[in-house]
């Protein structure tokens, strides 16, 4: 027997890993198991992809999902046999709602083993449902240079749909029979020879992406247009910026931009750009010389309640330009949905000269500007919002933000200020959940450009393992912890008034001491009591690991702080 592969699952699982970097994977989130030792040792073996060990499931794939998300690139993520698998679900989920290439590898017991009370077993076909874009389940190991070759074809397939027009996570599951470590089993004949393995592995396709042309000049032929822009569903490329100003260059419509998209960071290239959309929805100006017969989405709508209230009830004439397929407008106004993605080109629109529509806005929006810089300024104590505004103007230069959601993304939404710092903006927008912030932000941090995450107490809380990724991460993150004491989102909702149930079920108060999380998990910690404090710490060389720089809040006040001031400007926009 060659010397090559110890056993047929050796062989096999290098095969899988091979192809895998192959077909463009450079990471593989490795989480601990027997079922799975043939797929840990084979991508510990393959040169060109990093296998990063993971104890928690939920957390090793959150994070595999940051690193997709800084990359765009496929990940693999590994698990064994057993309820590890479902531990991926939550992930899964993320990854299909925003079209994410993750590469779901769960270890199984081959069919004898299955519904006879074998331990660490569960039904894992088709334990994802309908997330996954594509669900296999490959067959039991041989060492038959047909199989091997239907293996390569069957994993580069799964691949090939990761990364189609359809993107999204795929699942394979991969059942082993032992011996499952690389040690000698039953004598074998390899069809291929280990230095073979690589160019075998490579003779493999990737279907050619077809240029996808759009054509609006018949609905932009107007000058009352806006342009809309939601937080992005894939990472921003320097061709999508450059594809986007292209659009609105020629348009020189107002451009409404999320700021969870970085073309707030970018507002040197975007002239007509309007932050303050949120609070000019409230007006009554909004029903009148604002309003208008034509707008265009680029992905999702802004999370702005007040401007998808609006959008409900006035059904301007809308066209979504979606990266993904499906529908996109949940308020189910006079739209159509079409395919397009910015990363290959830009649509072809009538030009549009500069209107008195478009200085409304415009005006409009810097007037709320001078209202909000004058209370953020002489606003004490400190205040949750605040902290968006000294991020925006803080961060380094060319660095990476990820956003939590819930309250954070919101204040972003209210008083991140416009800039051309080209920081680089990520969040979990798909599902919209708390589900594995840190880990998802440790994962767009490993390897990459200095990150920040902004982040409420509760969040951080809800993903704490992902402190242990710290001892394997290669990188710069410092997580930014906005502290207010519980769920601050339901201050902003009906339900605040509902006194001890509120404060039991909703706040969920945990009065956890985060100084000394940090220590549990030995990660940096640093008390912030001012906004002079935080732009100066932010600004500082950032640290090689993790730190945490918290910021205590009151979310009662900071609650009311928020709508007293939108009432107060609003007022003062109205009468003037």
């Amino acid at each position: 027997m060659p010397a090559d592969f110890a056993n047929v699952n050796e062989l096999w699982a290098r095969t899988i890993s091979e192809t895998l970097r192959a077909k463009g994977v450079r990471y593989a989130v490795i989480c601990p198991g027997s079922r799975s030792s043939p797929l840990v040792f084979a991508f510990d073996r393959t040169e060109g992809v990093e296998a990063i060990p993971i104890l928690d499931e939920r957390s090793g794939a959150f994070f595999a999902l940051g690193l997709v998300k800084r990359t765009g690139a496929p990940v693999a993520v590994v698990c064994t046999s057993g309820t590890a698998a479902a531990n991926f679900f939550p992930a899964v989920i993320e990854a299909s709602e925003c079209g994410a290439p993750l590469a779901v590898l769960t270890a199984d017991r081959p069919h004898e083993l299955r519904d006879c009370r074998a331990g660490q077993t569960i039904r894992q076909v088709g334990l994802y449902g309908s997330y996954p874009v594509s669900d296999v389940e490959l067959a039991i190991p041989t060492a038959e240079l047909s199989d091997l070759t239907e293996l390569r074809n069957t994993v580069a397939d799964q691949v090939n749909c990761a990364l189609s027009t359809e993107p999204g996570p795929v699942h394979l599951n991969i059942p082993f029979r032992e011996p499952l470590a690389p040690i000698e089993g039953e004598p074998f004949a390899s069809p291929i020879a280990l230095s073979d393995l690589r160019s075998f592995c490579s003779e493999t396709t990737s279907p050619e992406r077809a240029t996808v042309e759009v054509d609006l000049s018949d609905f932009t032929d107007s000058e009352n247009g806006l342009i809309l822009v939601g937080s992005p569903l894939k990472p921003i490329s320097e061709a999508w910026v450059d594809n986007v100003t292209r659009l609105t260059d020629r348009l020189d419509w107002p451009v409404l931009a999320d700021a969870l998209n970085p073309i707030r960071n970018h507002s040197d290239r975007f002239p007509r750009l309007v932050t303050h959309y949120d609070l000019i929805c409230r007006l009554p100006q909004s029903k009148g010389a604002l309003l208008p017969d034509r707008v265009l989405v680029i992905g999702d709508l802004p999370i702005s309640k007040a401007l998808r209230n609006w959008m409900e009830t006035n059904r301007p004439k809308s066209v979504f330009l979606a990266p993904l397929p499906g529908d996109f407008d949940s308020t189910h106004g006079n739209s159509e949905t079409r395919y397009f993605d910015f990363d290959y080109g830009s649509p072809r629109v009538a030009r549009v000269e500069a209107s008195a529509f478009a200085s409304e806005w415009t005006v409009l929006d810097g007037r709320v500007e001078v209202e909000m810089d004058r209370r953020l300024e002489e606003c004490k104590p400190l205040f949750e919002g605040q902290v968006a505004r000294a991020l925006s103007v803080s961060l380094p230069r060319g660095s990476a933000l990820f956003v939590s959601n819930s309250m954070p993304p919101r204040d972003m939404e209210f008083f991140w200020k416009r800039n051309d710092r080209g920081v680089e903006v990520h969040s979990s927008r798909g599902a919209n959940g708390i589900d594995g912030i840190l880990s998802t932000a440790l994962g767009i941090a490993h390897r990459g450009k200095p990150t920040y995450l902004l982040t409420g107490d509760l969040a951080l809380l809800h993903d704490s393992n992902g402190g242990l990724v710290s001892k394997v991460f290669e990188g710069s993150l410092t997580v930014v912890l906005v502290n207010n004491g519980g769920g601050g989102i339901f201050e902003m909702l009906p339900v605040r008034k509902l006194g001890d149930t509120f404060e039991k079920y909703f706040k969920t108060d945990q009065e956890v001491d985060f100084a000394r999380w940090a220590a549990t998990y030995g990660l940096a910690y640093e008390r912030v009591d001012s906004i002079s404090e935080l732009r100066e710490s932010v600004q500082r060389d950032a640290i090689r690991g993790v730190r945490v720089l918290e910021i205590v809040t009151d979310g009662k006040r900071d609650a009311e702080t928020r709508r007293h001031w939108f009432r107060e400007v609003a007022d003062a926009l109205f009468v003037s």
